[in-house]
């Protein structure tokens, strides 16, 4: 029996685990269920507000957030509506990320 020398290459620098899925991340969308519950996170967590899922639609083609319901919600929500934008595409990434909320 014979031993190879020198066929193993050093490990060389050790990766980030965040780093090993950064295809995906910049590859794949995430699904609709995720941007809603995504959505009523950061409106809870700046506004204080709670929004039932019922209540809010999204269009992974068009990337539009659509909310059904009352006048004052729909106002504070069009008030804040950069930086709940931002927190989403913080949260979802540039792809997923909605570009409009009505």
């Amino acid at each position: 029996m014979q031993i190879r020398k020198g066929t193993r290459k050093g490990r060389g620098e050790i990766t980030k685990l965040g780093d090993l899925f950064e295809k995906y991340r910049k590859t794949l969308k995430a699904p609709q269920g995720t941007v809603i519950e995504a959505f009523r996170d950061v409106v809870e967590d700046l506004l204080s507000i709670k929004i039932p899922k019922e209540k809010i639609k999204y269009s992974p083609t068009s990337k539009i957030l659509s909310i059904q319901g009352g006048g004052p919600i729909k106002s504070e929500i069009n008030l804040n509506k950069k930086e709940i934008l931002t927190h989403l595409k913080g949260r979802l990434g540039e792809k997923s990320a909605p570009k409009e909320i009505l």
